[in-house]
């Protein structure tokens, strides 16, 4: 048995910080920055639904790209050419979806900002959909069992907390160097910025996202050149219709994929929320941004290393552990109903914090394990059919779980329109984000129910 070296495992994984860096900032930021930077504050449901049918976009993408890959025959393998096609595109795009005013005249209706946001982002999507699969499906195939796999599924997330750093790291840091005010609009981006005067809000916009727009091509070399595909992989030629249904007659990963998808709903709407929350609801300015931003990243690190061990402990294996933390992250939604919503002895700031600690405990397992959970799910098929469908897995996956995101961001466009009223401390905002955190734990629990009746996560452990 043949196991990675540990350069190939680094090669493999960072390409993962580079896409995640761009879809970090973009969850995080697209539906915020619109909303509340690009013009369209008047119809928040808008900037939601635009980032919403992308999602709907990227689910369709990721299922055909993997199931094409899984059929694909090159001489540099089956995966890679994904990768080289799709890149590019997605750098161009990602470039341009945050910098309308180049484009786009200063006095731009909705409409046009919401069409300019929708196809921009749409394409952003659809070639993260059609790289990532692939570039995913690589990893039960060049590993030799599930060991080795959440060993490189945690290389994957140690470049994850990275690309998390910089990208979820930014959306908290450019509101700040940006500023608000209850009017913003494209014509503002012309301005001079207030922290860089010599630079205008455009201009730094422009060379922040075209930074990010470079890293993804970047970390995409050492995969190219010096991940080695398995070759020894039968691959058959059934219809779409037939690899459909070997998915869906896999009852344990079709449930592993419904309860992974409910739950997505509660998070794609927490990533949505959360900035406008930091704003809007509890009002604590650049500061706040700043401190529940680092506290937030440096607790989903410490929790991947918890998790990691505890995936890996026989006593608890991955099963239990997702009941666990999702089950946490359910009462810890709650929070969003309660913080800043009434005078404390704790000041507002701290409250935010605490929720930021829990939750990132909670959350960095729902970002550590599904890879590798997943990954088992396919290699268990590989050895009981002999052919290796791990694109038709993580793809039909994919493509249920962002139909879900789809709801999530809805969802969030939906609260957001509801009338605003003014808290107890005198801060005013949607009565939708009190709603908000109370409906996400009875999703999450929902979730968990189904996971810890019908799923088990640890397949090859079990045999």
């Amino acid at each position: 048995m043949i196991l990675l070296k540990v350069s190939e495992k680094i090669s493999y994984a960072i390409l993962r910080f580079g896409t995640s860096v761009t879809m970090d900032l973009a969850d995080l930021f697209t539906g915020f920055v619109y909303y509340l930077f690009f013009g369209l504050s008047e119809d928040p449901f808008l900037a939601f639904l635009g980032v919403a049918i992308g999602k709907l976009v990227i689910g369709i993408t990721c299922y055909l790209s993997g199931y094409l890959s899984d059929r694909t025959q090159t001489r540099i393998g089956r995966r890679k050419p994904f990768v080289v096609i799709g890149m590019p595109i997605l750098a161009i795009a990602f470039f341009l979806l945050y910098n309308p005013h180049l484009i786009l005249p200063a006095n731009s209706t909705e409409i046009m900002i919401f069409g300019y946001l929708l196809f921009f982002n749409s394409v952003y999507q659809a070639a993260y959909g059609f790289l990532i699969i692939p570039y995913q499906a690589v990893l039960p195939e060049i590993t030799q069992n599930d060991e080795e796999r959440l060993v490189v599924s945690g290389y994957q997330n140690t470049f994850n907390i990275f690309a998390f750093i910089l990208g979820a790291g930014t959306s908290f840091l450019l509101p700040v160097i940006l500023g608000t005010n209850e009017n913003y609009s494209l014509a503002d981006l012309f301005s001079p910025n207030d922290v860089l005067p010599f630079l205008t809000d455009g201009q730094v916009m422009t060379l922040v996202v075209l930074i990010f727009a470079l890293i993804p091509i970047l970390t995409s070399i050492p995969f190219l050149f010096k991940v080695r595909e398995k070759k020894e992989i039968l691959i058959t030629q059934p219809t779409f219709k037939e690899e459909l249904n070997v998915a869906l007659m896999n009852r344990n990963f079709l449930a592993w994929t419904i309860s992974r998808s409910v739950l997505q709903i509660s998070v794609a709407g927490l990533i949505g929320i959360m900035l406008a929350w930091i704003e809007e609801v509890l009002g604590l300015g650049d500061t706040g941004y700043i401190l529940f931003g680092g506290t937030l990243l440096i607790f989903i690190l410490i929790g991947f290393g918890a998790w990691v061990r505890i995936g890996n402990n026989p006593k608890f294996g991955k099963t239990k552990s997702f009941i666990y933390s999702m089950s946490s992250l359910a009462i810890i939604m709650l929070g969003f109903a309660i913080v800043g919503q009434i005078e404390l002895q704790i000041p507002i700031l701290f409250q935010a914090l605490i929720i930021a600690i829990l939750g990132a405990l909670a959350i960095s397992c729902f970002y550590l394990l599904p890879y590798a959970i997943t990954g088992d799910m396919a290699q268990e098929d590989e050895l009981r059919t002999g052919q290796g469908r791990a694109g038709l897995y993580y793809g039909f996956e994919l493509i249920v779980m962002n139909i879900a995101q789809v709801i999530g961001y809805l969802m969030v466009g939906i609260l957001l329109s509801l009338p605003k009223i003014t808290n107890a401390i005198g801060n005013t905002f949607s009565v939708g984000y009190l709603y908000f955190g109370p409906l996400s734990s009875v999703i999450i629990i929902i979730s968990v129910l189904i996971f810890w009746r019908y799923v088990n996560a640890d397949p090859l452990r079990k045999k």
